[in-house]
């Protein structure tokens, strides 16, 4: 049996309902997932006090409404564990924690990620706007610029369809995607794939070396199923060869082709709006990487869509 871990990321903002509904409506009664629902509670502590005093030790040395607010995160964390319950997640699958800041609310989720070698964490997107993110920041920003490869699921707005949509071209970081998929979302009957390539004035024609793909999935798999499709790229074939291996009908794989637009970015939110996607799978290039002056794909598409969750992985 494969079990998948996965940390979400939970606080008392409509966001977090946004989480488990889509949680329940992906894993339904499927008993090889597991979460660890994490709460961080901000606080101005002492670094000694933190260093040696135990949870509940510090409960009793934080203001008034540093206590307040982790006590209305046991009520909120009571209700979202009873909602997974509900929905036919059984008690075992479901961890809750909650917890004083070691570091900040970024860089404790991201240690416990870590630590306790999760495949994905889960956060919401909060709508805040420009200015608001360049003073104040956002949990969600931090936790994608420095999760340091872990896969993020970025969950914005309420999702209402199973549908996936999967960017995908010959690069390494896009391959990585749909296995992460893959692996994900294993032997699930309820999903429909749909594998997406866009031929954009500005997409990207780079193809990645073989060799590359050697060190994640080996040179005999590579040599096999890294051959191309009728215009000689690897787009559509690799991907369906890894869906396929994880268990998904076929007839639950489809392809999109596209010549039209500007930039990848752009079709992507525009098939995302008209067809009605609710979850997009996306590989991220390493952040050293320049990704010239439009910035990353990834983050193109995560600022321009609503209602739906954006998977991040790289």
């Amino acid at each position: 049996m494969v079990e998948r871990k996965i940390l979400v990321a939970v606080d008392k903002s409509r966001y977090c309902q946004n989480i488990l509904t889509y949680l329940c409506k992906l894993y339904c009664q499927q008993p090889e997932i597991s979460f660890h629902l994490l709460s961080i509670v901000s606080h101005s502590t002492s670094q000694a006090a933190k260093d040696w005093l135990d949870q509940s030790d510090l409960l009793s040395t934080v203001d008034p409404a540093t206590r307040k607010r982790f006590l209305s995160c046991k009520s909120h964390m009571a209700n979202a564990k009873k909602k997974l319950l509900e929905c036919g997640f059984a008690e075992g699958q479901i961890e809750t924690s909650i917890r004083f800041s070691q570091q900040s609310v970024v860089g404790d989720i991201i240690h416990e990620a870590r630590k306790g070698l999760y495949d994905a964490i889960i956060i919401g997107k909060k709508d805040l706007s420009l200015l608001e993110r360049m003073v104040v920041g956002s949990v969600s920003a931090g936790i994608l610029n420095k999760n340091n490869g872990l896969p993020v699921w970025v969950i914005s707005g309420e999702i209402k369809t199973q549908k996936i949509l999967v960017p995908v071209d010959c690069s390494v970081h896009t391959l990585a995607a749909v296995d992460h998929l893959a692996f994900i979302i294993k032997d699930n009957p309820l999903v429909e794939i749909t594998l997406f390539h866009s031929c954009s004035l500005l997409a990207s024609g780079q193809i990645t070396s073989r060799e590359h793909f050697h060190e994640k999935w080996g040179k005999e798999w590579c040599d096999k199923h890294l051959k191309g499709d009728d215009d000689g790229h690897f787009h559509f074939s690799a991907p369906e060869q890894l869906l396929k291996e994880a268990g998904v009908p076929p007839e639950k794989v489809h392809r999109l082709k596209s010549k039209s637009g500007v930039e990848p970015g752009q079709m992507i939110v525009h098939h995302v709006k008209q067809d009605n996607f609710g979850t997009i799978v996306m590989g991220r290039r390493h952040k050293d990487v320049n990704k010239g002056i439009f910035q990353g794909v990834s983050d193109r598409v995560l600022a321009n869509v609503n209602d739906v969750a954006i998977w991040i992985v790289g």
